[in-house]
């Protein structure tokens, strides 16, 4: 009970996801393994912040060795203090040898509303939408879900999120029928 849709590169996912992003009613969640200043994410934290301000409860989780030098130290901290957004780093690195220093979060995910989700190999950075010139012109794939699936997305996000924070209640992301 889920209809999908593909995108064969990174700038027309992220197209459909500004378009998506600005639906949002209840909730945003967003979980990348990178997250980098910029065009796309900058485009995408407005419109956050707009929802937030809102009151759409906007939560943001990102990996602490993905983002370690696209991203300033405090960052989290700073956006959730600035902007009422929800963030949190997972598994913050610890310059210590340890068998956690591989345990990281690539996920790359956005949940809407329990809704419409977004899966893909894309992070949130300008050379997967072909806005910079990293390695070459980046091919990368991604999907669009809207239905039934999504929960799916759902409960992976709030897995992760409750790795890091106090313990969700699930039932008030579950959605109750589809719009």
């Amino acid at each position: 009970n889920t209809v999908t849709e593909y995108f064969s590169l990174g700038e027309f996912c992220f197209a459909r996801m500004i378009e998506e992003l600005k639906k949002a009613e209840r909730y945003i969640f967003v979980e990348y393994f990178i997250v980098e200043e910029g065009e796309m994410w900058n485009a995408i934290l407005d419109i956050l912040k707009e929802k937030a301000a809102q009151g759409v409860d906007v939560r943001l989780l990102y990996d602490d060795i993905g983002s370690m030098f696209t991203l300033p130290r405090d960052y989290a901290r700073d956006l959730e203090a600035k902007t009422g957004i929800k963030c949190c780093v997972f598994n913050p690195f610890v310059p210590i040898l340890t068998i956690r220093l591989n345990n990281r979060d690539h996920r790359k995910l956005c949940v809407i509303d329990g809704v419409t989700g977004f899966v893909s190999g894309l992070n949130l950075a300008d050379e997967y939408v072909d806005r910079k010139e990293r390695f070459g012109y980046w091919k990368d794939n991604a999907l669009r879900l809207r239905g039934e699936a999504v929960w799916s997305l759902t409960v992976f996000f709030l897995l992760m999120w409750d790795h890091q924070n106090t313990p969700s209640d699930f039932r008030l992301f579950r959605l109750r029928a589809l719009p």
